[in-house]
């Protein structure tokens, strides 16, 4: 196993139990925490204890999705031990179990409020004197050893993640049990490889069907990037680079993205000087309509495909690729600001998308507002920012095929 995926090299100098924190790698195959954990109560005769440890949310459907996928997960574990626990809070208890800790592996943390809980526990076994490493298994290659920079787009970070990715292939997996969506999201990746890898290249279009419907359970940890890429570039189809650009390279540079600009979340510092400048000189154009969140959430507009993506988000808890980003261009066109759009992007994002909340989340909404992208022709509100409007879905897409296909699926909700 790559020792870049760690933090620091594990010290083991006392007796008692190694402790894996599972926050974010929420399955059994393909777990590098999980297999270092247990590599090392082999070497040393130590017993382990699982912790799964993660916050609610806001959306109580993302939280049901969630415990859905683990249901059952003591007895799937119970192959490596009994010391099993479940956190959603930092109790007593919760430091009472990893006090009985001699090393902790936990899984990395990218997310603000990941990181700030990541380092209270830091805090805790600090003044303990356990040492905790970390380890990043839910990227093919290892942020800081894929750049040691802030990229500036898919085409810099690109040569830097594949000409390593050959080094990550790098963990020998097990026969044995998996959670419940762990095993879900097995059976989406083959049925995505033997129906709609050969249709890949026609993924854009809103009315068909045609991704991996994987990234919810990449969001939890329920599969692996790893595993994913390995059986997809098993294949001999043409359009496997192209889900592998999205898979890895598209990916990585969200969590590249996060990872380095620390105040991701913030419109002051989420995009490009010029992207700033441009929406500056247009502060004061007029804008045609205008729309609040409320009006949103009741897909109460204008543009039927932008109120018909909305019940795709609100009923479905996903939107198809294409349509969020015409939906986010929508909200910067429809605000009285751009920090007010960004706002509720970011709100809406989060709150109903099963995948919300995740790096390439915000990837996204960075990048309609002209992160990782180009400068464009000067148009009204949008200025040099890249501009979408509803006589391009026309164009490219049979697009009222969407909007029936999404009247039927949210029919009765």
């Amino acid at each position: 196993m790559n020792n870049s995926r760690f933090s620091n090299d594990i010290v083991i100098n006392s007796k008692g139990l190694i402790t894996y924190i599972m926050s974010d790698s929420f399955r059994i195959h393909y777990n590098h925490g999980l297999n270092k954990a247990l590599e090392l109560c082999e070497m040393y005769s130590l017993e382990l204890q699982i912790v799964l440890f993660r916050v609610k949310e806001e959306n109580e459907r993302n939280n049901l999705f969630f415990t859905k996928g683990i249901s059952g997960y003591q007895g799937f574990l119970s192959k490596f031990t009994n010391n099993v626990y479940y956190f959603e809070e930092t109790t007593d208890f919760f430091y009472k179990v990893l006090k009985k800790s001699t090393t902790v592996i936990k899984d990395k943390a990218y997310l603000k409020e990941h990181l700030a809980l990541q380092e209270k526990i830091q805090h805790f076994l600090d003044a303990e004197n356990i040492i905790m490493t970390l380890v990043e298994s839910n990227v093919v290659v290892p942020i800081t050893y894929a750049s040691n920079k802030e990229e500036y787009s898919a085409r810099t970070i690109r040569p830097k993640i594949m000409s390593k990715i050959n080094e990550f292939d790098d963990i020998i997996d097990f026969r044995g049990p998996t959670f419940l969506y762990e095993q879900k999201a097995k059976e989406l990746l083959r049925y995505f490889i033997e129906t709609n890898l050969n249709k890949y290249d026609q993924r854009s279009d809103p009315s068909k069907s045609l991704t991996s419907e994987l990234s919810p359970y990449l969001k939890y940890g329920f599969i692996s990037p790893l595993e994913i890429y390995k059986e997809v570039n098993l294949q001999t189809n043409p359009n496997k680079d192209s889900f592998i650009e999205e898979l890895v390279v598209r990916r990585e540079l969200a969590y590249n993205f996060i990872y380095y600009n620390k105040k991701y979340y913030d419109f002051d510092y989420m995009t490009y000087e010029w992207a700033y400048r441009t929406m500056e000189n247009h502060s004061l154009d007029t804008r045609e309509y205008i729309y609040t969140l409320k009006d949103y959430i009741a897909h109460n507009t204008h543009d039927i495909y932008f109120n018909t993506a909305m019940k795709e988000m609100i009923y479905l808890g996903k939107m198809h690729g294409y349509m969020r980003m015409y939906w986010a261009k929508k909200i910067i066109e429809w605000s009285p600001n751009y920090h007010f759009a960004f706002e509720t992007i970011t709100y809406l994002n989060n709150y109903y998308f099963l995948d919300g909340n995740t790096p390439n989340g915000f990837n996204g909404i960075a990048w309609c507002f002209g992160k990782h992208d180009r400068a464009w022709a000067e148009r009204l509100i949008f200025g040099k920012i890249r501009y979408m409007n509803a006589a391009g879905l026309k164009r490219k897409f049979d697009i009222d095929k969407y909007v029936s296909k999404i009247d039927i699926l949210t029919k009765n909700k």
